[in-house]
């Protein structure tokens, strides 16, 4: 398993050997090293943070509105009303995990953790996108 620092330094595979070296290097792992400030890790974190109560907020209300009116149940209406909701799932579990590694100045969570935040976002932005593909044709 490759374990690398943040900082784009050289990274080492359990077992000894460095990532992408023929030869014996030493085993371990490196210390991460921060790659931004402490200052600029709490603007992302703002940055992050109020797209993703934007993104949850209105999205709800638009899935909201649906619910209660019933003269905006059409067709076109229920297209949108499934590109709000991919939307409000990215803005869910794909913020989510960002901004709480900025609160923290990096990245906090584990393997399981980086996989699970790059497979949600790919699978809720793709369901998305292709939503609107759909309604161009």
């Amino acid at each position: 398993m490759y374990s690398g620092n943040r900082s784009g330094g050289q990274g080492y595979w359990d077992g000894g050997g460095a990532a992408g070296a023929e030869g014996p290097a030493p085993a371990g792992t490196l210390s991460p090293a921060p790659l931004f400030s402490p200052s600029t890790y709490e603007r992302l974190a703002l940055l992050l943070g109020s797209i993703g109560l934007l993104g949850v907020g209105n999205n709800l209300l638009v899935l909201v509105l649906y619910y209660k009116f019933q003269r905006l149940r059409t067709p076109t209406h229920l297209l949108l009303v499934n590109i709000s909701l991919s939307n409000l799932l990215v803005s869910l579990f794909g913020v989510t995990f960002t901004f709480v590694s900025c609160l923290r100045n990096g990245w906090v969570w584990d393997t399981v953790g980086c996989v699970w935040d790059g497979f949600s976002g790919s699978l809720f932005e793709k369901s998305s996108s292709h939503k609107c593909i759909y309604d161009v044709f």
